[in-house]
C-alpha cells in the first residue's frame, strides 16, 4: 500500500506541476502590425562629360578714344551678339559650352552651374556671366548612355582698356542625385 500511495502521490505531484507550469508555456507568439519593410534604391553612377567649350571667337577692339560697357555674348544655342556699337569686330566660330549627364532612369539630378566664371590671359581677368539651357535639376530619361545634354552660354563686358591675349578659365559644373 505504501508503494501505491507513493506512486499515486508522485503522479498527483507531476500532474499538479504540469497544470501550474502549463500557462507559462502556453503563451502565444505575437507579431508586429504592420511589419517593417527592408528596402534599398540602387542608382547607376552619375557621369558628367564636357562635350564642347564656350568659345566667343575672336574680338577686335577698334573704337576711337576711351570707351567701355561693350558686351559680347554667346547664347546657349551658340549664337553670337557682338557689342552694341562700332567699337568691336567679332569673327570666328562661336559655340556654347555643352555637357552631358547620365544616370539612372527617372532619377532627379541636381546640376550646379556657376553664375559667373573668371577667365584670364595670365595677367588680366574678365568675368563671364553664364546662362544655361536647363533648370537646377533634370530627370534622367533612361538608364542608358544617352542621358541629357545641356548648354552654357555667357557674356563678357569689354572696354578700350581691356588687355589683349587669349583668355581662358574653367567652368566648374557639378551633378548629384537629389
Amino acid at each position: 500500500m505504501k508503494t501505491f500511495l507513493r506512486t499515486t502521490s508522485l503522479a498527483a505531484t507531476v500532474t499538479a506541476l504540469a497544470l501550474t507550469a502549463a500557462p507559462a508555456h502556453a503563451a502565444s507568439l505575437v507579431s508586429a502590425t504592420p511589419q517593417a519593410v527592408a528596402k534599398v534604391r540602387i542608382l547607376k553612377a552619375l557621369t558628367l562629360t564636357q562635350v564642347e567649350d564656350l568659345d566667343f571667337g575672336t574680338v577686335v577692339l577698334s573704337g576711337a578714344g576711351a570707351w567701355g560697357g561693350e558686351v559680347v555674348s554667346v547664347d546657349t544655342a551658340g549664337a553670337l551678339t557682338c557689342g552694341g556699337g562700332s567699337n568691336l569686330t567679332c569673327s570666328g566660330a562661336t559655340t556654347a559650352a555643352e555637357y552631358n549627364v547620365t544616370g539612372s532612369n527617372n532619377a532627379v539630378v541636381n546640376v550646379t552651374i556657376p553664375a559667373s566664371v573668371v577667365i584670364s590671359n595670365g595677367t588680366a581677368n574678365l568675368t563671364v556671366t553664364t546662362s544655361k539651357s536647363i533648370g537646377a535639376s533634370v530627370t534622367m530619361p533612361n538608364s542608358g548612355n544617352t542621358g541629357v545634354n545641356f548648354n552654357i552660354g555667357g557674356s563678357i563686358t569689354l572696354a578700350s582698356a581691356t588687355a589683349d591675349g587669349i583668355y581662358q578659365g574653367d567652368i566648374v559644373v557639378t551633378a548629384d542625385y537629389q
